[in-house]
């Protein structure tokens, strides 16, 4: 009954009116999908920031306890990559867009320079982030091999770091397919329908 009423509502009105509905649809239902995209974002965050600081802390500890040389500087470099994944993640937050932007035209061009931020910054991370660890974690690793019982151990623990970011490279991949690209492409869309 009240969908048959809808019906007859919605076939009377202008067709400037429906223009203006399937609009504010299309905004609205763009304002969850980022929702979604921004607590995920948030959790990410998260998660890096707490495994940074655990890291910078134990190799903190690791400086000062371990006896090998090429350890300490090893962890030292580990320290300073950290803070620098920490700077680059943290970094993204001052491109967020307020949602008391001027208009709402300024604020989704702002929003997709957003998006486009996060995903350069997860499809550049093996160059940044990845690559580097790998001779940092080697020198690590250099002392330790002197001592033969514990060469199985550093030879699994260096495997499972690549397999590591092997498989975080495929995640971040997925990500950017899967989460990222398809609001750009909604964003864009919606940025054409109010330009149009």
């Amino acid at each position: 009954m009240i969908e048959d009423e809808l019906i007859k509502i919605w076939q009377s009105s202008s067709s400037q009116e429906r223009i203006k509905f399937d609009k504010s649809k299309l905004m609205i239902e763009l304002q969850s999908s980022l929702g979604r995209l921004h607590r995920w974002w948030k959790y990410l965050e998260l998660v890096e920031v707490i495994s940074a600081t655990i890291g910078i802390l134990s190799f903190v500890f690791i400086a000062y306890w371990v006896p090998f040389t090429s350890s300490k500087i090893a962890s030292v470099l580990i320290i300073i990559w950290l803070v620098n994944l920490l700077i680059r993640l943290l970094g993204i937050k001052k491109f967020k867009p307020s949602d008391l932007e001027e208009n709402y035209l300024k604020y989704l061009k702002k929003y997709r320079e957003y998006l486009e931020i996060q995903k350069n910054l997860l499809e550049s991370y093996n160059y940044w982030g990845a690559i580097p660890m790998y001779p940092i974690f080697f020198l690590f690793l250099v002392g330790p091999w002197e001592i033969t019982s514990k060469r199985y151990l550093i030879i699994i623990i260096y495997l499972a770091m690549v397999v590591m970011q092997i498989y975080g490279y495929f995640l971040n991949k997925r990500r950017v397919k899967t989460e990222i690209n398809p609001r750009i492409e909604r964003v864009d869309e919606l940025i054409k329908e109010l330009n149009g």
